[in-house]
């Protein structure tokens, strides 16, 4: 567990969370107001199992109670790293927490050894990478034909 501000730390989810991180990440989503359904064509992607947070570096930032507010995922993937998932909760979001976890995200892609790792990101979401320092190298379609995810990497600098 890493303690941020006293406020707040971050620890590795635990396989009996997925529902719940599930859960989050359905009411982080609705905070951009997308139509009911809008996101059938995503199937499983959007699930997220037991097995899941158990094979994939998965951590939740939680308040001094333990409540999750948010959680991030590292997959691997044809493009290297991937930061699957980043969500806060609905009630977190533009209170700076995007930064901390981001923040902590990199520790974690710099601890599993990577030099880069990156992200496929809602359009919506992609100026968040942006200010981040990822840089868009790529636009991927999907089934949905107005919905393209936005493709950004992030290189790790050496001074950590």
């Amino acid at each position: 567990m890493t303690d941020l501000d006293g406020r707040h730390h971050v620890r590795p989810a635990e396989p009996h969370e997925a529902k719940e991180l599930e859960e989050l990440q359905a009411r982080s989503a609705s905070h951009w107001d997308y139509p009911d359904g809008y996101f059938d064509w995503a199937g499983d992607s959007l699930r997220i199992t037991e097995s899941y947070v158990h094979d994939n570096p998965v951590q939740v930032l939680a308040d001094g109670n333990g409540r999750p507010l948010g959680f991030y995922s590292f997959t691997d993937s044809d493009d290297g790293l991937l930061l699957d998932k980043m969500f806060l909760d609905v009630d977190q979001i533009g209170r700076g927490l995007g930064r901390v976890l981001w923040q902590h995200a990199v520790q974690t892609a710099r601890d599993l050894g990577a030099s880069e790792f990156v992200i496929g990101s809602d359009p919506i979401r992609a100026p968040f990478y942006e200010s981040m320092g990822a840089t868009w190298y790529a636009a991927k379609p999907t089934e949905e034909p107005t919905w393209t995810v936005q493709m950004y990497r992030y290189t790790l600098s050496d001074d950590g």
